[in-house]
């Protein structure tokens, strides 16, 4: 794998972008590039599946009596999807 590849895959994983370019536009039999572009789009995918239901539940937790400090949970949830990204 040439170095080019290794920092769009790296960048794949980092920023989410280009996973979706790598996967549009590598054919299927390209090798590690294509699979790490799809390795990285499914875990943003289930990042941002993580975040919305957080939201969601946010919302709904908010207009009940109670209001718990969920906007915290939201920033650490946050935080440690960018850490594993990072890693």
């Amino acid at each position: 794998m040439r170095i080019n590849d290794r920092i769009l895959a790296f960048s794949a994983y980092l920023f989410g972008i280009p996973a979706l370019y790598i996967v549009l536009t590598r054919p299927k039999g390209d090798g590690a590039v294509r699979r790490n572009g799809e390795k990285a789009l499914l875990m943003w995918g289930l990042f941002l599946a993580v975040f919305f239901s957080l939201r969601f539940l946010a919302d709904m937790a908010s207009r009940g009596s109670a209001s718990p400090r969920m906007d915290v949970l939201e920033i650490a949830a946050a935080f440690i999807m960018g850490c594993y990204a990072a890693v």
